[in-house]
């Protein structure tokens, strides 16, 4: 996850859902700390709960929190095609 500008104050934090379903530990979503632009160096990493993305899956992500000042938000899902 990156955002364009950082947050000045709160860690910007994402859920990524698949089917209406959080695929992340509810502990440890993504987020970005705050005064970073990437969440490569996060405090508290991610956890997964869920890598395996069903077939035709609508995939919602949502903010839980934004940060002060935070703007620009991209998530990048990066994978495997299993056959």
């Amino acid at each position: 996850a990156s955002v364009n500008t950082a947050s000045s104050s709160g860690n910007p934090t994402f859920d990524i859902n698949m089917g209406g379903t959080s695929v992340l530990h509810a502990t440890n979503k993504l987020s970005i700390d705050a005064s970073e632009k990437t969440s490569q160096t996060v405090t508290t990493a991610t956890s997964i709960v869920t890598s395996a993305l069903t077939d035709d899956a609508e995939i919602t992500i949502d903010v839980d929190t934004a940060g002060t000042g935070a703007k620009g938000a991209k998530i990048t899902l990066i994978g495997t095609r299993s056959i």
